[in-house]
């Protein structure tokens, strides 16, 4: 009867993006499964969009540890740097855009995703991208679930830029690396989780590179202001939690295992910050306290 004067409202979570981030995203769900944390929605961006895919589509999220702590660089890279080279000759410089086609990235997710959609998910997802064709950050939420996180982590240069009905996609992280704006403005849900990665990426060694890292934190720290700042209106709660492990690339990813065991470390001490609900929601823009029974 409650609910129906008072909807129900739902947790949800959405997981960054962040280089080799998918080592702490996965150590971060496993937390929240221990923690007997049911997210209602899942959004992610890059390796967030790898991790939370698999969660949402319902993965025995024990076989994905054991697979991400098994990964060698043989399983995702395509080729040797002479293959490299021939590809580039053979597509030409205008053609050419990224070393990995993602052919071996989808018989490692094969397994777990084969060919659902989003529409048949026991869980809610929305995988952030970017749209190159309409040139804007674009939400993913039906189709296929494997050509939308292909697109999610198409890092540019690493991979290809990746093609859904003649559109073209790179990695989500270019516009969004967070991906909350549709979970505040949706009216079931109350609480957002934030899971960030904090990579431990050393500075730049050049003055270019080390001028473009701290634009992309600077509108970062600007739009996460402006999400805040939304959130207040719409009377949602965002709890946002980092993870900081070693740095981690396709060259070495040997301390992966210490960025997963930090993730799912995150989830614990916060947990009782995570398990918080809000029962009773919002009422016309005034905030309700909850009753007091007198049992």
């Amino acid at each position: 009867m409650i609910e129906l004067i008072f909807p129900k409202k739902y947790t949800a979570l959405s997981l960054n993006s962040a280089f080799f981030g998918f080592f702490a995203h996965t150590g971060f769900v496993r937390g929240l499964q221990e923690l007997g944390v049911k997210p209602g929605y899942v959004t992610g961006c890059s390796s967030g969009a790898l991790v939370g895919s698999l969660f949402a589509a319902g993965a025995d999220m024990n076989q994905v540890e054991s697979m991400i702590l098994g990964l060698k660089r043989s399983d995702f890279w395509e080729g040797t740097m002479i293959h490299q080279v021939g590809k580039l000759f053979r597509k030409g410089w205008r053609e050419y855009s990224g070393v990995l086609s993602g052919t071996a990235t989808r018989k490692l997710l094969e397994p777990f995703l084969k060919n659902k959609t989003f529409e048949e998910l026991p869980v809610k997802l929305g995988l952030a991208v970017s749209n190159l064709t309409d040139g804007k950050r674009e939400l993913i939420t039906s189709g296929n679930v494997m050509d939308g996180v292909m697109a999610s982590i198409a890092f540019p240069l690493l991979y290809e830029i990746q093609r859904i009905n003649g559109k073209e996609y790179l990695d989500g992280g270019i516009a969004d690396p967070e991906p909350i704006k549709e979970l505040i403005l949706d009216s079931s849900i109350d609480k957002i989780i934030v899971h960030a990665i904090d990579n431990s990426k050393p500075l730049g060694q050049n003055t270019v590179e080390r001028a473009f890292d701290a634009s992309v934190k600077i509108i970062e720290g600007e739009t996460r202001d402006l999400k805040e700042l939304l959130a207040k209106t719409r009377g949602k709660t965002i709890l946002r939690l980092t993870t900081k492990t070693p740095y981690l690339s396709p060259k070495d990813f040997t301390e992966g295992k210490f960025a997963l065991a930090e993730g799912k470390g995150t989830a614990y001490q916060h947990a009782r910050a995570i398990k918080e609900e809000s029962y009773f929601p919002d009422f016309l823009g005034f905030p309700l306290p909850p009753p007091r029974f007198p049992f």
